[in-house]
């Protein structure tokens, strides 16, 4: 889930998106999450073009959206990114709570696309099988359910990657509680005691009154604990990352929906969203389509479709929208490396 930043390449390719509700795609306070629809569709065409991160029109776009940003927040607006059109030429994304809201058509002179997804908020819920990489964990101090990401290593030792709303309960853990596999809210009974699996060893803290680029924890394996870095979708992530690019193909496994396949539509996304402690705006987010992720699918390591190279951490979405902090910011935050 971490991943060094590769020579990046915005590669422009087909996606239609209908508008609907966004959710966290996290794993842990979501017991029951749902996803209403809302909204008109919004289209990113495609074409054969490649267009360089560090071509000047992204370049400015990036720069116009990132000065945009903070004035446009608020009044129904939660987040803005940046992708292209079906020409290849780069366009701000503006994400909206609902249908109205006032949205600029250009921004420094780039036009904007706008995309309805209602509310983003984190996820819970339900996996199982022997303890592979893509299934279900949470905090034993919780009934709920996110995925276990990947193995990465620390002086030497293994720890088990994923958000800090799975492991660390929105920051109201402490070092030390109980991780289990599955998660307690796929027990049977529902909230039933789960097989434990580690004790939380650290998490990045979620800023709720600043800026976030990150919501991840590890967790160290119990001792004797037989476990595998095979993801439950049948690969092995790679141990170098791969820089994120609108149009890169990439695939998931996670907890609910097991494996998914997407393309990456929008970069340098900047998006709010509403955890039960209150509300986080993360900046220098990935974004792809709403079907990527499903709720209880937080923690799920995104990789690129060829050479299983980790691109990202998934953690937040909807029907319309997913979301995924990059996996370089992840892996340095908690001092970790790619098993």
């Amino acid at each position: 889930m971490k991943r060094p930043a590769l020579h990046s390449l915005l590669v422009l390719s087909t996606s239609i998106l209908a508008a609907s509700v966004l959710w966290v795609a996290g794993c842990s306070r979501d017991n029951a999450p749902t996803a209403p629809t809302i909204g008109s569709p919004y289209s990113m065409a495609t074409t054969s073009m490649v267009v360089r991160m560090d071509d000047p029109g992204v370049r400015a776009a990036i720069g116009a959206q990132n000065r945009a940003t903070p004035g446009l927040l608020g009044n129904g607006i939660i987040g803005t990114g940046v992708s292209v059109d079906e020409k290849g030429k780069p366009v701000i994304v503006v994400y909206t709570e609902r249908v109205g809201v006032g949205v600029p058509r250009q921004i420094e002179g780039i036009a904007t696309r706008t995309l309805v997804t209602g509310p983003v908020v984190p996820y819970a819920k339900p996996g199982g099988g022997s303890l592979k990489m893509g299934t279900s964990t949470g905090n034993d101090n919780e009934c709920a359910s996110g995925t276990l990401s990947c193995v990465v290593t620390k002086g030497g030792s293994d720890y088990f990657l994923s958000n800090n709303h799975v492991f660390a309960r929105e920051n109201a853990a402490s070092v030390g509680e109980r991780i289990d596999a599955p998660g307690r809210y796929d027990g049977h009974p529902i909230c039933a005691q789960t097989p434990q699996i580690g004790t939380l060893a650290a998490y990045q803290r979620i800023n709720f009154g600043g800026s976030n680029t990150v919501d991840c924890a590890i967790a160290q394996p119990s001792s004797g604990l037989s476990y595998s870095a095979v993801e439950a979708g049948g690969y092995t992530p790679a141990s170098t990352t791969a820089a994120a690019a609108v149009g890169l193909a990439v695939k998931k496994t996670g907890r609910t929906s097991g494996l998914t396949h997407a393309t990456i539509q929008a970069v340098n996304v900047t998006i709010q969203v509403g955890y039960t402690a209150g509300t986080a705006t993360f900046t220098g987010q990935i974004q792809t389509p709403g079907n990527f992720i499903r709720s209880g699918d937080s923690g799920s390591l995104m990789v690129t479709e060829t050479g299983n190279n980790p691109v990202g951490l998934c953690f937040a979405g909807s029907s319309q929208a997913s979301f995924a902090n990059p996996i370089g910011p992840v892996l340095q935050a908690l001092g970790v490396s790619l098993k």
